[in-house]
């Protein structure tokens, strides 16, 4: 099933990851096969008024395509006129963020604090859709407080509206990333939909990403992040999907990625701010790799490029001979 005009390959989608979802990221996850990519969610507000923290945070690749822009706000006035901005810089679809429960988002009245007030809802979907002509998408959690469950009247208002596509994360906004998932909402959500139904939430490696849509019957998956240090999630979920083992990659594989997200945020960022985006990635690349405690407090004294890579050299040359050792004594 197609999001409106968009032809996808695969089914599984990069999350928006705040803070750690910007172009150089998903230029990686799309090389390995994500089948779309969705940015950092922004304020609709300062799409409005050109703010320029919000305008630097529209850059994307033509290789990233197709890229779904995420948006959040409370007014439809400046959500319809953001829509019409992120038109014209050539996305390919508008997600409109209803699940995020992060306070200083709530407190606005966007975010999840949409999930409490349904005819603001009604009024942004109708808002943003008439706006543009590209597909909409819309990301909810099932409610807001711990026994919430609005996700079918939000269903039925998307429908309404002309919404593409609606992405359902199986929590509460209570609950934020703890807790339960409860696929059985979004089961149940995709048994009376007539658009795509994205699952959300709970998928840590590739095999989940297959149960997850066995059992709900979604359309499509959302990984998050579980493909932070692992962009390669979504190969190995296409090849978990079509029958296949998955591979691992090795050593020298996930140093070359590594080194290339260097120096894609510093092309982008700068030296100083590419180096410091660098550290929090790094981190997650790291996991399950020898000595990684000690090497994450080395990356973290590091300022220069050309240090964080002789660094990055170094401790693929401890993780090979590592590897090599593994080999030998099996």
């Amino acid at each position: 099933m197609n999001i409106g005009p968009l032809k996808l390959e695969g089914r599984a989608f990069l999350a928006p990851l705040a803070g750690y979802g910007d172009s150089p990221f998903r230029i990686l996850c799309r090389h390995y096969g994500a089948a779309m990519v969705y940015t950092e969610m922004v304020s609709s507000l300062g799409i409005k008024f050109s703010n320029t923290k919000t305008f630097g945070m529209l850059v994307f690749d033509p290789v990233e395509h197709p890229v779904d822009f995420q948006m959040f706000g409370a007014r439809p006035d400046a959500m319809a006129q953001a829509a019409e901005v992120l038109a014209k810089a050539g996305v390919d679809a508008i997600d409109i963020n209803m699940g995020c429960p992060e306070p200083k988002i709530v407190k606005t009245g966007a975010g999840s604090a949409l999930l409490r007030d349904l005819p603001l809802i009604d009024a942004i979907t109708s808002a943003v859709v008439q706006a543009t002509r590209l597909p909409v998408t819309v990301k909810i959690r099932k409610g807001f407080l711990f026994d919430d469950n609005v996700a079918e009247e939000i269903l039925g208002i998307c429908e309404k509206n002309g919404v593409a596509a609606l992405t359902i994360h199986g929590s509460t906004a209570v609950q934020g990333r703890s807790g339960s998932k409860d696929w059985d909402v979004i089961a149940a959500i995709k048994a009376k939909a007539t658009i795509p139904i994205i699952a959300n939430g709970g998928v840590k490696k590739a095999e989940d990403a297959k149960k997850f849509l066995d059992y709900t019957g979604a359309d499509y998956v959302m990984v998050g992040r579980a493909a932070l240090g692992n962009p390669w999630v979504f190969e190995q979920i296409n090849d978990v999907l079509g029958g296949r083992s998955p591979r691992e990659p090795g050593v020298d594989e996930r140093f070359r990625v590594m080194q290339e997200h260097v120096d894609r945020e510093v092309a982008l960022k700068g030296e100083v701010i590419g180096v410091k985006e660098m550290r929090k990635h790094l981190a997650f690349y790291f996991r399950g790799l020898p000595e990684a405690t000690t090497y994450r407090g080395r990356i973290n004294q590091v300022k220069k490029a050309d240090q964080l890579k002789k660094l990055l050299n170094e401790y693929r040359a401890l993780c090979t001979g590592a590897s090599e050792e593994v080999r030998h004594d099996t």
